[in-house]
């Protein structure tokens, strides 16, 4: 008895004492902390802050000049919750402040990231940072979600996606009335910052509903069902009340070549499909594809040993829909901007991969120093590139500082022409409050900027058309009497106006607004009528 004793009491002093709750706390808050600084320090937020909108951007930001009842036309490509958000940003800083809000999701998305490869490590006992830091770092500073930092909502979709695979994992870890809610909560509310939040949410449910019919867990079919019901009219009513104006024939022009078809023959998009996915895998800032692919096999591989088979079912499902949208003409395969929250889907299990790898190497004395030479190497070669992604260039001119120049030189009355790519982040910048109106031709959105009782603001609203910024420009020279000033957006328009506009002269710097002086005084009419 007393030799029990004496081995119970060194079983419990050879035991690892349990870490005080307030110091597991204070280690969840740095690490929450440094992922948020390297999320956000990795997209250099002070150019993020003061570069100019472009013209995707300025229709989204035109939203928060626009009074709340035309909601509904100001978001016709954008998820209504993203407008909304929009005016929650603080009145603080300058005109580009409101890319705050990506920047902010970008944070989310780390956050999330880590928690998920915490949670997927719990079952390795001590190497659950391993996982978590590992995801948490990916997840903020990986090529795949670094992609376009713009005033768009691709950081809303890939944190939607990484928190909806979060929520998963705690319905399979922890299976029960409440988790279920929360991942049917977050999928709808997802729908309204996210347009693919449908598509992780629907991928996550058809694991739930293949595994559970393969282990014959019956008791648990009602509230499966009872959540796929709720979830799925969810997404109905959101889509047809708030999501539906998105998909207009000009957007669906302008994806053209990115949908898939079967007019080649299936040899022939099947072959599309490999090159798109290829390029799409070596495209996350793993390495070639091959690398990344395997990565990705290797983090299914743990999530399903970790007790997650739904998850890890869910990840090529949502490629799988993908695959299905694309061929049906309803959303470009596996395009960068489109495709990001996919991209931080692999992002996060490649990552959880390149963990488990790690682990068994380190778990060995023998080959504990080949893999920590194998992570040094590995951030060697990853890490300056997920940098470089970082410091993306955001395209477009410099609208702001050619409206700047405009209000510093010009006098009440000069004409302005704004040519199309222009009008809708001039709408933002130019002191004045536009007035915004459905848009009379087709172009990705439903409304257009205009200046009501301003004459000599002079905005082109048609989109790639020549003839109309000629048709512009000749009315501006004849309101200035030979002169006008003009801001361009794409440096395309600025040239084909000088192919285009006769017996004008341009003055363009750097900076600054272009100035158009007509040769010999007013300009003929020759010019309006060439096509």
């Amino acid at each position: 008895m007393a030799a029990s004793r004496t081995v119970l009491r060194r079983s419990a002093a050879a035991a690892p004492r349990p870490r005080p709750r307030a110091g597991r706390l204070a280690v969840q808050g740095l690490v929450a902390l440094g992922l948020t600084v390297l999320a956000v320090a990795i997209r250099d937020p002070r150019y993020l802050l003061t570069r100019s909108y472009w013209l995707d951007e300025g229709w989204v930001v035109d939203s928060v000049r626009a009074p709340l009842h035309q909601l509904e036309l100001l978001t016709s490509s954008t998820p209504v919750g993203w407008t909304l958000l929009l005016r929650l940003v603080p009145p603080v800083g300058g005109p580009e402040r409101h890319r705050l809000l990506p920047l902010a999701f970008a944070a989310l998305t780390a956050l999330a990231a880590w928690r998920l490869g915490a949670m997927l490590g719990r079952g390795s006992g001590r190497w659950a940072w391993l996982y978590g830091l590992a995801c948490g770092i990916a997840g903020a500073a990986s090529v795949a979600v670094l992609d376009h930092t713009w005033l768009k909502q691709y950081t809303a979709e890939a944190f939607v996606a990484v928190a909806l695979a979060l929520l998963l994992a705690r319905v399979e870890l922890a299976w029960s009335w409440p988790t279920l809610a929360a991942y049917a909560a977050a999928g709808a509310a997802g729908f309204l910052v996210s347009n693919t939040a449908p598509l992780v949410s629907a991928a996550g449910l058809g694991g739930l509903w293949l595994v559970t019919l393969a282990a014959r867990r019956w008791s648990r079919l009602p509230a499966l069902a009872a959540t796929t019901v709720v979830l799925g009219l969810a997404d109905l009513v959101v889509y047809q009340a708030l999501a539906n104006n998105g998909g207009n024939p000009a957007l669906r022009g302008y994806w053209r070549l990115r949908y898939l078809s079967l007019d080649d023959g299936l040899g022939s998009a099947a072959q599309l499909v490999g090159r798109r996915l290829a390029a799409e895998l070596g495209s996350l800032g793993w390495g070639p594809w091959w690398l990344a692919l395997a990565l990705i096999g290797v983090g299914l591989v743990a999530l399903w040993r970790a007790g997650l088979p739904a998850l890890a079912l869910a990840v090529p499902a949502v490629g799988a829909e993908l695959v299905v949208l694309g061929f049906a003409g309803a959303y470009p395969f596996l395009e960068r901007r489109t495709a990001i929250f996919y991209a931080a889907l692999l992002t996060v299990t490649a990552a959880a991969g390149l963990a488990t790898l790690a682990r068994l190497g380190l778990e060995h004395r023998a080959t504990a120093p080949l893999a920590v030479a194998g992570l040094v190497v590995a951030g060697v070669l990853l890490v300056p590139g997920w940098a470089r992604a970082g410091r993306g260039d955001i395209p477009g001119e410099d609208v702001k500082a050619q409206v700047a120049d405009v209000l510093a030189r010009s006098r009440p009355g000069d004409p302005v022409l704004v040519t199309f790519a222009a009008t809708f982040s001039f709408a933002w910048y130019w002191p004045d409050r536009p007035t915004f109106v459905p848009a009379t031709v087709p172009t990705a959105v439903g409304f257009m900027p205009t200046f009501p009782g301003r004459p000599e603001l002079v905005l082109v609203h048609q989109p790639r058309s020549a003839r109309a910024m000629v048709e512009g420009l000749d009315r501006a020279l004849r309101l200035g009497r030979g002169r006008a000033l003009v801001v361009t957006g794409s440096p395309d328009e600025l040239r084909a106006l000088r192919r285009r506009a006769e017996g004008v002269r341009f003055v363009a710097r750097p900076g600054r607004a272009t100035v158009a002086v007509a040769s010999g005084g007013l300009p003929s009419h020759r010019s309006s009528q060439r096509r």
